[in-house]
């Protein structure tokens, strides 16, 4: 059933066709490395009851489907949801191989959950947060398509006995309005020059916030 239609995309509710797929990448070591949840044996059963209990405490979970073929390409998610305080956490998890076609499919979920929150659901902040520098070129991407950096956690999570950081994002209404995202094209928003001038402010933002405990 498709809930959030986009140019190339349909975003659909979850159904059992595709979580054999969804329970396959939960599981894979490389995706348990990017997000921090991620760290108990899922099977096919339990992942569709975690879906029906996500969905019934009011979180918004998609499928992201090619609107051509309806090849499944990932999940879109809004959790967190408070209308009084007008915020809503977003995710996404998509580890396939992108194809040219469908490379910047993440980008456009995204902007389509970011303004369905925005114009739907009146709400006025959406923030997330990922694991840095190794998602970096993600959230390069992601600064892209509108959302700003809110600050930084040190020794957020641990993985090989290793502490990692985060970096904690966000966009706003009057933000995305204001860099006018909606009517941009999504190649020239994620077009080489962008991307280059994001990754600098991140890593001067990174910079400056981050405490360096090896130097004396």
């Amino acid at each position: 059933m498709i809930f959030i239609e986009t140019k190339t995309l349909n975003l659909c509710t979850p159904s059992k066709t595709n979580l054999q797929q969804w329970t396959n990448w939960i599981n894979n070591p490389s995706v348990r490395n990017t997000i921090r949840n991620l760290t108990t044996p899922t099977t096919f059963d339990m992942q569709w009851n975690w879906i029906q209990s996500e969905l019934n405490s009011n979180r918004i979970l998609l499928e992201i489907c090619d609107k051509l073929t309806n090849e499944f390409l990932g999940v879109v998610s809004l959790s967190t949801i408070n209308y009084q305080r007008r915020s809503a956490q977003i995710a996404t998890l998509s580890p396939i191989t992108k194809k040219v076609k469908n490379r910047y499919c993440v980008y456009e979920a995204r902007r389509a959950i970011v303004e369905y929150a925005l114009n739907q659901l009146s709400i006025n902040k959406i923030y997330g947060a990922m694991i840095y520098p190794d998602n970096e070129s993600f959230m390069v991407n992601n600064m892209c398509i509108g959302f700003e950096i809110e600050g930084i956690k040190h020794d957020d999570i641990w993985n090989n006995n290793k502490p990692k950081m985060s970096v904690c994002y966000f966009v706003t209404k009057a933000i995305y309005e204001k860099k006018g995202i909606t009517e941009k094209d999504l190649e020239k928003l994620l077009a080489r020059e962008n991307r280059n001038n994001n990754k600098k402010k991140l890593n001067d933002i990174i910079s400056s916030l981050y405490v360096n405990i090896n130097n004396s």
